[in-house]
């Protein structure tokens, strides 16, 4: 199912929120929305979802207009920041709720597919954070739903849980070709999950791309940082003893760090701000040396 958002605006009160966002998600493609808190990702995915009413634009599933339909008549499952299961019931009780079909056959392989077998009898209170997260993606894919909303469904998770996770969302709607909008501030994130990637701030679509070429082009989502005013990604950046063109900056070198047989500096810029540049240079550490854009 294709979704469509075309110039939609959300004003609460006097205060603009969204402002002209135009957003297209192609059927079973996974979608991030990029931003910073406060740039209105979660209030464009209550929309979506019909939790709050739009103030100007559309939004369409496929040809039909969805604009003003109410919440259970879209098709749309949530996935939130903290799972939310109810405590009294067991896990299998939890994942039954989101089942149209509820036969034990069903139940059984959706706890396979999220790594919860024999677990259908546990409580949620036995269920480490990542294991209650895996239980609510269960709950949430074996409704069927035509697109499924994640609003940061990682940020409470230690890191190595958020990889597990994040691997296993993207694996298992892409096998049910559930169309998936990921809301994140995350940019390694939006890496590892979307086909696509849309940047948010202030309200406004400011820039979107595949993720890759996103990373290498644009100041608002790729590594990179600015010389003489100009932004290089930092593939076009070399850390050098000596200057050899007219972008240069003085930096002090305040680690070397070494991963997969590729070197890396840590260095500091005179404002305080650090960075990590890769170059093929050796360098003692605590020295000047200088930033420049690659030469050719």
């Amino acid at each position: 199912m294709d979704v469509t958002i075309q110039h939609v605006n959300k004003r609460f009160g006097q205060k603009q929120v969204l402002q002209g966002v135009d957003l297209r998600i192609t059927s079973g493609q996974c979608v991030a929305l990029v931003g910073p808190s406060g740039s209105g990702k979660t209030t464009l995915l209550r929309l979506i979802a019909g939790l709050e009413k739009v103030s100007d634009g559309t939004i369409r599933f496929g040809e039909i207009d969805m604009t003003h339909a109410a919440p259970n008549q879209r098709g749309v499952t949530m996935l939130f920041q903290r799972p939310l299961l109810f405590p009294h019931l067991t896990v299998g009780q939890n994942i039954r709720l989101g089942m149209a079909k509820g036969h034990h056959e069903d139940l059984q392989q959706w706890l396979e597919k999220v790594g919860l077998a024999g677990r259908a009898d546990a409580f949620v209170h036995e269920l480490s954070g990542g294991e209650q997260q895996r239980a609510s993606l269960a709950r949430a894919l074996a409704s069927g739903p035509n697109f499924l909303l994640l609003d940061e469904p990682f940020s409470s998770l230690d890191l190595p849980r958020r990889r597990e996770l994040r691997t296993l969302i993207r694996r298992l709607t892409v096998a049910e070709g559930v169309t998936t909008l990921l809301v994140t501030h995350d940019r390694e994130e939006a890496m590892a999950m979307a086909d696509y990637v849309y940047v948010m701030e202030q309200g406004q679509i400011i820039d979107q791309g595949h993720p890759v070429k996103l990373a290498e082009k644009s100041p608002f989502f790729g590594d990179g940082m600015y010389l003489d005013g100009d932004w290089y990604p930092l593939s076009e950046v070399k850390l050098v003893l000596r200057p050899t063109n007219g972008l240069q900056e003085h930096v002090t070198i305040t680690k070397e760090l070494t991963q997969y047989g590729v070197r890396f500096y840590e260095v500091e810029r005179e404002t305080g701000e650090r960075l990590v540049v890769q170059t093929t240079e050796t360098f003692l550490e605590n020295v000047t040396a200088y930033l420049v854009r690659k030469e050719g």
